[in-house]
């Protein structure tokens, strides 16, 4: 995962949108990068930080694997 993304605003403020639904005092680990709040998570996504390009990198192959039925498939196949 070592592609440079760049997204639009659109896209950065749908991730933040999701980011917000989670309940509050959730934690989420990126990877070797550490435990971080929603909220951190949100302001990583607004500075556009490396944590920030992480989420919106994940949260768009998330996206991606739902629209392309992946994500369904695995879940309904008996895997």
């Amino acid at each position: 995962m070592n592609k440079e993304f760049i997204y639009d605003n659109s896209v950065t403020e749908l991730v933040i949108h999701r980011l917000e639904t989670l309940p509050a005092g959730a934690v989420v680990s990126v990877g070797s990068s550490g435990d971080f709040t929603k909220e951190n998570l949100i302001k990583s996504v607004r500075e556009k930080n490396e944590i920030g390009k992480k989420m919106v990198e994940i949260e768009m192959t998330f996206l991606q694997g739902l629209k392309e039925g992946i994500l369904y498939d695995t879940a309904f196949s008996g895997n």
